[in-house]
């Protein structure tokens, strides 16, 4: 049998090729490889929220920094004399409410007054009328009376027309008031956006902001490697997916690490991948194509090692070799 294969080396390439092809079938029902993984963890990515140039720079590339460390700060001047500003302004506004307030009591006495006055014309004139219709007073009289009640009723109107001005420049005292405050606080906070810590622990990305360069808001400055969720994230072949369950068990090993079989758990799957680079970047991407050839689409699945091998560091990116068994 063997001489007759050799007799036709066609014959027995081909017969290889075919038991090759069905061992590889019939093993990927059983198991999921992929060289394809690399190491991850969660990364801050440092912005500016406020514009000036960079005063002070307090770490450097690869430095390890503690939650609330400082990193940089950005020239405080132009904030904290805005601040001053506002200050001033809430103080005037707050001056300009007491002044308000004070027409407001003033309108109101005078608004008392103007009554009492009206109200001692108009019994006046009810005594009049009285004598004027019992024969006792001159007309002259009645007719002095009847002025004095239009005149203070005048008064009276006149003051309350005060009393809604000033009361109206109360209400727009208070919300010069609330103008200024909500200025201030504005002020301040950006005041406190100058200088920025580290928002957790970590080790500094290689960056290329340097003291004095102008940062604008949103402009990226550096970022930290955190050691929170430590992965190794594999993009597995799409015909395996229905097979990986959450906690499947995976043997893996670290680039960094190659001699060493690590065991793990799948703790994530992808829900789905974007088609194209020009999707919005929050959907992964996996490149389809590999040395000009084009791939099946694949996945990816996120790994958490039992436990983080002692000595070994965490380099974000680097390479990892995944076996996940059905």
């Amino acid at each position: 049998m063997l001489s007759r294969l050799l007799r036709h080396p066609v014959t027995l390439i081909v017969g290889v090729v075919v038991a090759l092809f069905v061992i590889y079938e019939i093993s990927v029902r059983f198991f999921a490889y992929t060289a394809d993984a690399y190491v991850m963890s969660d990364i801050v990515v440092i912005s500016s929220q406020i514009e000036g140039p960079v005063s002070k720079l307090a770490v450097q590339n690869n430095q390890t920094v503690a939650a609330n460390q400082l990193l940089f700060e950005i020239e405080r001047t132009p904030f904290a004399l805005k601040v001053q500003e506002a200050q001033a302004s809430l103080a005037q506004a707050q001056a300009n409410l007491g002044l308000a307030q004070d027409e407001v009591n003033a309108a109101k006495a005078n608004i008392a007054s103007a009554q009492a006055i009206q109200a001692n014309a108009q019994e006046q004139l009810n005594r009049i009328k009285t004598l004027s219709g019992e024969g006792f007073s001159p007309e002259a009289q009645l007719d002095v009376a009847t002025r004095d009640v239009a005149t203070a009723g005048a008064n009276v109107s006149s003051t309350q027309a005060q009393l809604a001005v000033a009361t109206q420049r109360v209400t727009v005292a208070n919300a010069a008031i609330g103008s200024t405050q909500a200025e201030l606080a504005r002020a301040e906070y950006d005041l406190s956006k100058t200088v920025v810590a580290a928002p957790e622990a970590g080790r500094i990305t290689p960056f290329t902001t340097r003291l004095g360069d102008y940062l604008r808001p949103g402009t990226e400055v550096l970022a930290i490697i955190t050691d929170r969720r430590r992965r190794v994230v594999a993009n597995m072949n799409e015909r395996h997916l229905e097979r990986i369950r959450i906690g499947q068990r995976v043997l893996l090993t670290l680039g960094n690490d190659p001699w060493q079989l690590h065991l793990g758990r799948v703790s994530g799957i992808a829900a789905g991948v974007a088609r194209s680079p020009h999707n919005p970047e929050i959907v992964p991407y996996v490149e389809p194509t590999t040395d000009w050839v084009r791939l099946p689409r694949r996945f990816p699945i996120e790994i958490e090692l039992d436990d983080w091998p002692a000595g070994v560091g965490l380099f974000n990116g680097a390479d990892a070799r995944v076996l996940i068994w059905f």
